[in-house]
């Protein structure tokens, strides 16, 4: 018998779910996203639970936070502009007690090739064991989803965040365009 893997679906939403969403069925997230961030509330519960029902009656998965009521309140959508004009969406998940890399944030770009989705990840100090974050980007490369490590960040505050995020971008656009490209 094979051993269960212990999950959540904070986990499987911010780091499944809506890359799926965002890289496989951008028509469909893009008209919601320019609906505002009510609208996009919603949809972001509605897939929370559709990912909820996907992985809940898996018979090799322990999922930590079964048992958590998420309401549309729980989500938050705000944004930003680089110096140059590039879009950044500011996504806030649920509050979250686990340090399974789950996003507590998750940064959208729509730089001109295709989006870029960061995100601040839940994590534990390989050294001290205490709770710490992480930035890191999920992106495609030759159709594979793939990820980068920023490393860990001082702070979990959203506008640190998006200041860390927005720095990124812009010293990219400073070097050209072609370097927004992952």
């Amino acid at each position: 018998m094979a051993e269960k893997i212990s999950t959540s679906i904070q986990y499987q939403f911010s780091n499944s779910t809506l890359f799926y969403e965002i890289f496989g069925n951008w028509l469909n997230f893009n008209e919601h996203l320019n609906k505002g961030p009510e609208t996009m509330k919603k949809f972001l519960l509605d897939k929370w639970n559709e990912t909820k029902d996907r992985i809940k009656d898996n018979e090799n998965l322990i999922i930590k936070d079964l048992d958590k009521i998420i309401t549309e309140d729980d989500f938050n959508i705000t944004f930003n502009k680089t110096k140059k004009g590039t879009f950044v969406y500011f996504f806030t998940f649920p509050d979250y007690e686990y340090r399974d890399a789950a996003s507590k944030y998750l940064a959208l770009a729509l730089t001109p090739k295709m989006p870029r989705y960061f995100t601040l990840e839940y994590s534990e100090s390989f050294l001290t064991k205490e709770p710490c974050f992480v930035i890191g980007e999920f992106y495609l490369e030759d159709n594979k989803r793939l990820h980068k490590n920023y490393g860990e960040i001082d702070n979990s505050r959203l506008s640190y965040f998006a200041g860390y995020i927005l720095g990124i971008l812009d010293a990219l656009e400073n070097r050209g365009d072609k370097d927004l490209e992952v």
